[in-house]
């Protein structure tokens, strides 16, 4: 697909990404993202001001 195309689509549907948890740890975050990358969903890890923050990434 073109470049030119591509951020077309981008910028048309752009994507979200809806927190599931904040976990106080990065291993805890890791184990909830990697259950949920098995269920089939995209999956996101930020730090967040206490721990760190597990998004579902939603196009």
């Amino acid at each position: 697909m073109p470049n030119s195309i591509r951020r077309a689509v981008r910028a048309l549907f752009p994507l979200t990404a809806r927190p599931v948890s904040t976990l106080p740890n990065l291993s805890e975050a890791r184990a909830l993202a990697a259950l949920l990358v098995a269920q089939g969903r995209r999956v996101s890890i930020a730090p967040a001001a206490h721990g760190f923050t597990v998004s579902e990434v939603a196009a």
